[in-house]
């Protein structure tokens, strides 16, 4: 059996290791568009703050030695482009030949269309971070960033350790709606509005994204010599929709990770389960499990679970169910 994976994240490092696991003498192979090794995508944001180094073995999911122990195959710098038929396509111009394929291809940062949106940055994948950190090591005195979940504060508590002047924009009224009591958010509003360089704007929506500043649609101006956006992130899609899968938010799954298409399976940002997708890691983690399983012949049911979203920055421990 040729086992393919789409995708070089956590869903599609556990898709693998499972799938060898339930078939020793599977071919596994993952396709990865990024030219590194797997790893840890939370971790992104907290490299940004000043001194950060990264670490090898805390960063990475797993060595190059881990994929040839396990024999599986692992190809960065292959982007995956179409499927056709039961062929992965791919950016080098080669084709491969699937008996069942698995797509982790996670998701893309939203980018509002704003006028100006292409002078703003984002942070998704170590890329990104390269770009963030190059930046931010040429001096940023005024920082925006447009988003107050969980991203766009630690984010914001990286910039602070820079000593950069952070304003945060945040559409709803208050912090965390419906994961924090309007109470409990009023309270970590005061607190982190406290803390010397941070501003948190709420209800206020950009409207143009100049050079220097930001322009709220209430006419009010922020100078900003870097702008973030933290406004989420939206499965990537448009290899299923070449595989021709159901998908709604994203590629919908049944209980075993299995698309519409029997051949092929989704896990980690990509999968949609019971109208939910994953979008954590411990989810992406959880879904990949269940997908390499089945792919490689199990019958293992995914047991959904809700992750907490945790805020560890600026301060403040918080898991939020």
């Amino acid at each position: 059996m040729k086992i393919v994976i789409a995708g070089g994240g956590p869903a599609a490092v556990e898709s693998a290791v499972a799938a060898r696991k339930s078939s020793p003498d599977a071919q596994i192979d993952i396709y990865s568009e990024e030219s590194f090794l797997p790893y840890r995508r939370p971790t992104l944001s907290g490299l940004l703050g000043a001194d950060r180094k990264l670490d090898d073995k805390t960063f990475y999911i797993k060595t190059a030695d881990f994929f040839t122990s396990q024999n599986i195959g692992f190809h960065p710098g292959e982007k995956a482009l179409a499927v056709k038929d039961k062929t992965l396509l791919l950016s080098s111009g080669k084709s491969v030949v699937f008996d069942r394929l698995i797509l982790a291809c996670g998701s893309n940062a939203v980018r509002p269309g704003l006028p100006g949106a292409e002078r703003a940055y984002t942070l998704r994948s170590l890329r990104d971070m390269q770009k963030l950190a190059s930046r931010l090591d040429e001096g940023v005195k005024n920082a925006v960033v447009i988003g107050g979940g969980v991203l766009g504060l630690e984010i914001a508590d990286s910039l602070l350790t820079r000593k950069i002047n952070t304003v945060v924009l945040e559409a709803s009224a208050q912090l965390f709606p419906g994961k924090l009591p309007e109470n409990d958010a009023e309270a970590l509003a005061e607190r982190l509005n406290n803390l010397p360089g941070l501003h948190i704007h709420f209800g206020k929506f950009a409207e143009k994204i100049t050079e220097g500043s930001v322009i709220l649609k209430d006419g009010t101006v922020l100078p900003a010599d870097l702008v973030i956006f933290a406004c989420g992130s939206i499965p990537e899609l448009s290899l299923a929709q070449s595989a021709g899968v159901v998908t709604g938010r994203g590629i919908v799954v049944n209980e075993f990770m299995q698309s519409s298409r029997e051949d092929i399976f989704a896990a980690g940002d990509m999968a949609e389960f019971n109208g939910r997708c994953f979008n954590l890691y411990m989810d992406a983690v959880a879904s990949g499990k269940v997908a390499g399983s089945n792919a490689a012949g199990d019958k293992i049911p995914f047991a959904a679970k809700i992750s907490p979203v945790r805020l560890f920055a600026l301060g403040e421990k918080l898991t939020m169910p």
